[in-house]
């Protein structure tokens, strides 16, 4: 119930923010990219489970902001890059507020110097552990 709830929460989050937005089965499907700026929610992993019926739950949650990027200068870029990290900070200080979150711990975000797909696009992933109560 928690992973349903974590998946349909990024989901409204992405798309308040303007982005088309992709589960990502086990494997990478960067195919399913056909307009941007795109976001790529890869598979919840559970990392551990507190209580029976009720107690807490941590995932670890890995989500991907893609916007174009082909021909951009430098400066561009550079904008780019901090436009999707404000993106992302803001969507997981929103996610802390949710009535099943009880905290976001150990956010990273990473810009990748690879392009997932043959448009050029400009990519940030952020990675969080989210604990979560049943």
């Amino acid at each position: 119930m928690n992973r349903t709830h974590l998946e349909c929460a990024a989901e409204r989050l992405a798309a308040e923010r303007g982005y088309a937005f992709h589960a990502l089965g086990q494997e990478a499907q960067p195919a399913v990219v056909r307009t941007y700026p795109a976001a790529l929610l890869q598979p919840l992993a559970l990392r551990s489970v507190e209580g029976r019926t009720h107690g807490r739950a941590v995932y670890d949650l890995t989500l991907r902001l893609l916007c174009k990027g082909a021909g951009l200068s430098p400066e561009a870029r550079s904008e780019a890059f901090a436009a999707l990290e404000d993106d992302l900070l803001g969507l997981f200080s929103e996610l802390s507020q949710d009535e099943k979150v009880i905290a976001v711990e150990a956010l990273e975000i990473r810009p990748s110097a690879f392009t997932l797909t043959p448009h050029g696009e400009l990519s940030q992933t952020a990675s969080a552990r989210i604990v979560t109560w049943f």
